[in-house]
């Protein structure tokens, strides 16, 4: 089985595509290095990140395809599911031959698991944007902890720096050990353990939620069934109003 061995980026991942291609080696399985664990049935293929390479791909794939497809390359490379490198492998190919029109074949097995599993990331992503609670760690510079299925904080950075662009605050993903970081003039996203976060204890902040979602829940219309589906109950951990 060939496997190629990458440093888990966006960049990585079509550096593997170039590589794959020009090689004419098909790997069966792409590794994030993080999280390889040693397998002596692999024939194992390290690729280096290499942005010349990452800018052809990309750049090839941006005079083929729409703009919608790019982001849903893109959703689908942030995808968590089992397997999602080696479907979005087989997708990139089905690109290059369809160009603009490949998402038209939905009778195809691989365009139609790669728009649905697309569509979870695009909807958690859609779905976080109001499910992020921040709580003051320091003098005026917030943190809020989430926990998402897929690996959304690359989708939620731009949304969150311009709706609070003048407060300091930290998103993070205790999932994936990632947090956005933001200074109150530069975001940035990368490693953030739980130990490195202060203790937070409960406060003005969480108090402040849950008087703010009893106010405006309205007893007549209250459904538990709906704030289920619409807040799903795998988050609510993390959201002190509930």
């Amino acid at each position: 089985m060939i496997v190629y061995l990458f440093d888990g980026s966006f960049e990585g991942f079509l550096t593997c595509i170039y590589y794959s291609y020009y090689n004419k080696k098909k790997p069966e399985l792409f590794i994030d290095k993080n999280y390889y664990i040693p397998n002596f049935t692999y024939e194992l293929i390290e690729i280096d990140t290499e942005k010349d390479k990452f800018e052809r791909v990309y750049s090839s794939l941006e005079k083929k395809l729409l703009d919608e497809t790019l982001r849903r390359i893109y959703y689908l490379f942030l995808s968590s599911e089992d397997e999602n490198y080696s479907l979005l492998y087989e997708y990139i190919k089905l690109c290059f031959k369809y160009e603009k029109e490949v998402d038209l074949h939905l009778n195809n097995d691989i365009i139609l698991n790669t728009h649905k599993l697309a569509r979870r990331v695009s909807l958690e992503a859609h779905r976080f944007t109001g499910f992020v609670r921040f709580q003051e760690v320091y003098k005026d510079t917030f943190y809020s902890k989430i926990s998402p299925d897929h690996n959304i904080l690359p989708l939620l950075l731009n949304h969150f720096v311009k709706r609070f662009s003048s407060m300091r605050f930290i998103i993070h993903d205790t999932k994936r050990n990632i947090a956005i970081i933001y200074d109150g003039e530069k975001a940035t996203l990368g490693e953030l353990k739980l130990e490195q976060v202060p203790k937070i204890t409960p406060g003005v902040y969480e108090e402040l939620w849950k008087r703010y979602f009893k106010s405006t829940t309205i007893l007549e219309r209250e459904n538990p069934r709906l704030q289920k589906r619409s807040m799903p109950k795998r988050y609510w951990a993390n959201l002190p109003e509930i």
